[in-house]
């Protein structure tokens, strides 16, 4: 099952197959180390003269609560007397998982990608027990307002400047607050420069690293797709042999999900003067974080004392997590009828 989860939809996939999924070994909360501020002990020196041996600080941590999913397997004894003999019961069976498998990659991608919209801001929902969405991490209150609070990994956004992702504004050329910039884009060739300038910006600083996969709904992949000269639609071969079409921008692969909300009027795809988004991802600082022992595991069928049922469990336990934001990025308020 697991292996059929991740291939399940696009945005898992692509993080599978860029290095965004790790695994650890439980623990009460997920560490994430964040470097804030450079070591400026580094200088230039000649011959005799001394080195600054002060201590340094400028590392810190973030810190994010475990999600866990599960969902369940049941099979009656009554059912088993109907699907008597060994085809039958494991067709029955086969059946029973895949129903399970089905609306696990729906409840996983529907958390991950579009979670619940609270105050035109993005949240985990079910009281906070759901996976953390991309919102989360780059709503535009947080990317655009720094006086708008929000703590993400218990760090507020709104106090730490550095705990900012970047972010910019497509349909106007004046900047929300906390922009990098904004663009007008009424055109293919002004979305190509728009997109482009967010993957340079998220590409700025001394690691040299650049997002990987950009994320965006339907209208604003196909817009961007169909502004591409034929003989650069280049994709990655290995999420279209998987059956997820993609092209490239600049160094990453751009991919869209149905589900990929509204950023910037806090709406959910579908809803009625929709705008559209792309998030800018660099799997070296975004990653689902798994429990190596709750990994989409099944548990064994075992009988209630009150029934004549068995049951087995699917768990997942995990958390996306973020450790620079400043090398995530969003673009938000994209036009949904660019045509030229």
């Amino acid at each position: 099952m697991v292996d059929n989860v991740y291939k399940s939809n696009a945005f898992l996939a692509a993080l599978r197959k860029y290095g965004g999924i790790d695994y650890v070994d439980g623990g009460e909360r997920i560490r994430e180390l964040l470097m804030y501020e450079e070591n400026d002990t580094v200088k230039s020196y000649r011959g005799y003269e001394q080195l600054n041996v002060v201590p340094q600080d400028g590392i810190t941590a973030a810190f994010y609560e475990w999600g866990e999913l599960a969902g369940t397997i049941s099979i009656s004894r009554r059912e088993e007397r109907q699907n008597t003999g060994e085809a039958a019961i494991l067709k029955l069976l086969e059946q029973k998982i895949q129903q399970a498998e089905m609306s696990l990659k729906s409840k996983v991608n529907r958390q991950l990608v579009a979670g619940t919209i609270s105050a035109a801001t993005f949240v985990p929902g079910n009281d906070a027990k759901d996976l953390y969405p991309l919102g989360y991490f780059l709503r535009k209150a947080v990317a655009t307002d720094p006086t708008a609070g929000g703590n993400v990994g218990n760090i507020s956004a709104s106090t730490h400047s550095w705990w900012r992702p970047n972010s910019a504004v497509l349909d106007s050329a004046t900047k929300d607050t906390g922009n990098k910039f904004a663009v007008a884009v009424t055109t293919y060739t002004g979305l190509r420069v728009a997109l482009h300038r967010m993957y340079n910006f998220c590409s700025r600083g001394a690691d040299n690293s650049a997002p990987n996969i950009v994320l965006a709904d339907q209208a604003t992949y196909e817009t961007y797709e169909n502004g591409l000269d034929q003989q650069k639609r280049y994709g990655d071969e290995g999420m279209v042999s998987m059956g997820f079409d993609n092209v490239k921008l600049k160094g990453a692969m751009m991919i869209w999900d149905e589900l990929v909300p509204d950023i910037d009027q806090g709406l959910a795809a579908g809803d009625t003067n929709f705008t559209g988004t792309a998030f800018f991802l660099n799997t070296k600082f975004y990653k689902l974080v798994i429990d190596k022992q709750t990994d989409f595991v099944t548990t064994p069928f075992i009988e209630p004392e009150n029934q004549t049922a068995k049951t087995a469990k699917v768990l997942m336990m995990g958390q996306p997590v973020v450790n620079n934001a400043r090398k995530l990025g969003a673009c938000y308020a994209i036009s949904q009828s660019i045509t030229t």
